[in-house]
This record gives structure tokens, C-alpha cells and sequence, in this order.
């Protein structure tokens, strides 16, 4: 599915030849039976391969043409694909990792292909190298451990980063806390970090605990998990605190004092 599509590769064929952007700096000129290198993502992910169909020449009067679809072959197995379109443009084709890939290198095979060969263009057939690791995410919720008092909110920042060459959908999820637990899908570009906030505000005193995780929509495999515990408890630093927190309304010659006790709350954990 386009929402799993990660890597992106543009590749101009020009004759029996053509250029693979692989969305970085550098473009490769692929010859048939040359191996190109997709990148690294985790079991079940998915990459997107984009060729352009038109070409400058060769075909009948030598002056180019349009190939009509790109497929692909020899899948290591579990795995799956998507061929292109006919006459699509560009051409787009996806492969999936088995979801439990074991880590290493594998290697596919894509043909693009002249429909019955009527522009006599020929058929161009090339490699795709994927790299596979389990280790693509990596999982934060910070502070994983907060004392404040009644009323006040405790705030955690959860942050995911995305190691892979595919951008990837996580799942960030809490248990524990009955009150708070939630469910949120969360779309992070690869190579790339995301944060958002995690929010629990309790009215008496007790010790929460709660498990925050992320999990991969592609694999279960790709997953970590953090403990949190809050402390709910009412003493003099914890009303400092609580100026730190939201819109409080004193009275004007009051206003400094609370301020200042905001400030110095800051120095205690």
C-alpha cells in the first residue's frame, strides 16, 4: 500500500540503459543484469520503485519510445510485490518483506518490459538488493518517571525515530492506567524523528503506572516498550510546581511571588 511505501526510485532508460535515482545525491546508470542497492528496512516493509518509461533511443526508427510495464521476479520467498500498471507513467512496482525476514541481504529481479516487443525496444532486466535488519526504530518516552501534585498535568515526550530507508506507520499505544490509555497511529518518513506529547492530570493521590509502546504496522517484530510511572502527591514544591502549569489568575502584587516560586520548582526533580 502507498501508506507503507518508503523508498522512493526514479529510473530514466535511455536505450538499453538508464539512470536510478535512489532519492539520495548520487544517480546510477543500470545496465541489464546490474544490481542496484534499495537500502535497508525492517521484515514486512515495503519499497517503491519508480521507473520512467520514455526513452530517447533506439526502437524502430531509432529515435526511442515508451515501455509498457516493469515486473518483478524471483521474490525470496515469503516475500510479495506489486507489478506496475500497463502503460503507467511512471511505471511504479512495490516489494514487501516477509514479515519474519531474518536479517541479511536479499535480492530481486525487475524487467521492464516492450509489450510484444512492438516498439522493438527490448526488454530490460535488472537486480534490486534490499537489506533487511530488525533494529529500524528507535523508542523514547522521556521522563519515564514524574512526582506532581493534584490537579497538576504530567507531560512525556515520546519520540520515535525512524533508522530505515522506508518510511513506516508505528502504532504508539498505553497501558496500564486505565484512564489514560490510548491508541495513535503514528506516520514517520524514513530517516527521520517524530515526537509528540503524552498527557495524564490526576486528582488524588496515588502512584500511576503505565506501559508506552510502538509497534510497526508492517511486523510485529519491530517494536519497543518504556515504563512510566507517575507520583501523585500534594506537598509545598508540588504547588510550585503547579505555577509552572496552565492559566492561574492571582492578584496583581501577588503575581511576582508565584513567579518566582515557578522558577525555583524548576530546581527540584
Amino acid at each position: 500500500m502507498l501508506s507503507k511505501t518508503t523508498l522512493l526510485a526514479l529510473a530514466l532508460i535511455v536505450s538499453c540503459s538508464f539512470a536510478l535515482n535512489l532519492v539520495t545525491p548520487a544517480v546510477h546508470d543500470v545496465k541489464p543484469g546490474d544490481t542496484i542497492d534499495l537500502g535497508t528496512i525492517g521484515p514486512g516493509q515495503t519499497v517503491s520503485l519508480l521507473i520512467d518509461p520514455k526513452v530517447a533511443s533506439g526502437g524502430i526508427h531509432g529515435q526511442g519510445g515508451l515501455y509498457d510495464q516493469a515486473v518483478m521476479g524471483d521474490l525470496p520467498r515469503g516475500w510479495t510485490s506489486q507489478d506496475s500498471k500497463l502503460y503507467q507513467n511512471p511505471l511504479m512496482l512495490t516489494i514487501s518483506a516477509d514479515p519474519d525476514a531474518p536479517e541479511g541481504d536479499y535480492v530481486a529481479r525487475v524487467t521492464v518490459i516492450d509489450e510484444n516487443n512492438g516498439e522493438e525496444l527490448g526488454n530490460v532486466t535488472f537486480n534490486v538488493k534490499v537489506r533487511i535488519t530488525w533494529d529500524v526504530m528507535d523508542f523514547d518516552v522521556s521522563p519515564n518517571y514524574r512526582s506532581v501534585g493534584p490537579g497538576q498535568p504530567a507531560r512525556f515526550a515520546i519520540t520515535i525515530t525512524n533508522k530505515g530507508s522506508t518510511s513506516d506507520v508505528f502504532q504508539v499505544s498505553a497501558t496500564g492506567a486505565k484512564r489514560w490509555e490510548f491508541t495513535k497511529p503514528v506516520f514517520v518518513p524514513a530517516q527521520s524523528t517524530k515526537t509528540f506529547y503524552y498527557e495524564i492530570v490526576a486528582t488524588e493521590e496515588e502512584t500511576y503506572r503505565t506501559t508506552v509502546g510502538a509497534v510497526s504496522l508492517a511486523s510485529g517484530n519491530i517494536a519497543e516498550s518504556e515504563n512510566v510511572t507517575l507520583f501523585v502527591r500534594s506537598d509545598l514544591i508540588g504547588d510550585y510546581k503547579a505555577a509552572n502549569n496552565g492559566a492561574v489568575v492571582f492578584p496583581i502584587f501577588e503575581a511576582p511571588i508565584y513567579a518566582l516560586a515557578g522558577l525555583l520548582s524548576n530546581l527540584f526533580n
